[in-house]
């Protein structure tokens, strides 16, 4: 698979730094969490957004509608850590499908609005398979190009050629099958759950099916005391859902920070 990262169940922190401009550039050029609605991980650890890889693309997910054109996304139920400014340059990245003409500050915080054109993803994912368009949310993004479904599958069994489709020459992730194929890409703790995860400052659709860990209580899914402790969390049937931030403090805990506001 030609990228990796994240998994497709509540990646609330990945989201949202990945729309605001997280401005930590790796070595090949990408930024750690870009937007990129057709790949996902090959390597990555707790889809619930406790933590994120540093070499990728996103998965698909559903802020709740396509922004309109001059009112921006729609505003998200819950709280989350954004990347705040005063400027687009606070925003920027080094890549080139997140730099300053990929951002807007708006009311303090960094709005992805989108790549521009196919060569600013090619170039941020080196990778001629990238292209610049809009998967039906209203946000153009850099996703991964296909002929067949087996373009875009990892060596993960959450996402493989059987998770994907092919939808006008672009990769679309169709969700989990089974629990075991998440138990295959994280860990025993993970089922394939019919529950969307919670809304983020982002219009990227969600599949219907996502990995997501099971739990007990709510303490069973934390796994720091920033913005992702255990009363950032509910145990909603059976399984870890993200409630947001609670305060600027945890944020910048969590993201070294204090560029990182809870919004």
């Amino acid at each position: 698979m030609r990228s990796a990262v994240l998994s497709i169940a509540p990646l609330v922190l990945g989201l949202v730094i990945a729309g605001c401009g997280d401005t930590r550039d790796t070595a090949d050029g990408s930024i750690p969490l870009a937007m990129d609605a057709g790949s996902v991980p090959r390597d990555a650890s707790r889809p619930d957004g406790a933590s994120a890889s540093a070499d990728g693309a996103l998965p698909d997910r559903d802020a709740g509608g396509a922004p309109g054109d001059d009112a921006g996304p729609p505003t998200p139920a819950l709280d989350f850590c954004q990347l705040g400014c005063t400027t687009e340059a606070d925003c920027t990245t080094a890549s080139p499908a997140f730099d300053m003409d990929n951002y807007r500050c708006a009311g303090g915080l960094c709005e992805y609005t989108g790549c521009v054109d196919d060569a600013e993803c090619q170039a941020t994912f080196s990778s001629v398979d990238y292209v610049c368009r809009d998967p039906g949310t209203g946000l153009r993004s850099c996703l991964e190009g296909c002929a067949v479904s087996a373009d875009c599958g990892s060596a993960s069994p959450a996402f493989d050629a059987d998770n994907y489709a092919c939808d006008s020459g672009t990769c679309r992730y169709l969700g989990c099958n089974t629990d075991a194929e998440c138990q295959g890409t994280f860990s025993a703790d993970y089922g394939c759950i019919a529950a969307e995860p919670p809304p983020t400052p982002l219009p990227i659709p969600v599949a219907a099916r996502n990995c997501l860990q099971r739990c007990a209580t709510a303490s069973d899914c934390a796994s720091d005391s920033g913005a992702f402790g255990a009363d950032n969390y509910e145990c909603a049937d059976g399984a870890c859902r993200y409630r947001g931030c609670n305060s600027d403090s945890e944020c910048a805990t969590s993201l070294s920070s204090a560029a990182y506001v809870c919004r």
